[in-house]
């Protein structure tokens, strides 16, 4: 079956608090405290309510799912609160048991269609240092710009 790229629904809060949580202990597993990570698996009731209330606050939160199942996510704005004139990408993540398929570089192109539509030709994508998805964000012509603490 096809993957389906569409926009985020509020019925979705419950099965993406969930994938969040997921992801972030599998992608953040000792990059991050694990006290943390432990924290997001037991609040996603919690993490499923702020995302029904900020559903309007987030107009490009977009799902990619396969037979019906979340299997990724993009967040992105139009502008950066660190540069000017350019978009942002807040999320990309595709769950574990479905990377290496091309599902990121569908999420990611599809996000850059859409920015570039707008008149935007520059874009950001904020990473965690020892983010094994930097990898992945070098091979789509991304370079680090510069490093900061959280």
């Amino acid at each position: 079956m096809k993957p389906i790229i569409r926009k985020r629904k509020i019925e979705d809060s419950t099965e993406l608090a969930h994938s969040i949580a997921l992801v972030w202990n599998t992608t953040y597993k000792g990059i991050v405290d694990d006290d943390f990570l432990k924290e997001l698996l037991d609040c996603e009731k919690e993490s499923a309510e702020r995302l029904k209330n900020n559903i309007n606050d987030q107009p490009y939160y977009y799902v990619l799912t396969l037979q019906g199942k979340i299997i990724g996510w993009i967040y992105y704005t139009l502008d950066s609160d660190k540069y000017k004139k350019a978009a942002e990408i807040h999320s990309l993540y595709i769950l574990k048991e479905y990377q290496g398929n091309g599902y990121g570089n569908l999420l990611y192109n599809y996000a850059v269609k859409n920015i570039r539509k707008k008149g935007i030709n520059k874009l950001i994508i904020g990473c965690l240092e020892g983010n094994p998805s930097n990898n992945f964000y070098k091979h789509l012509g991304g370079k680090v710009d510069r490093k900061s603490l959280i």
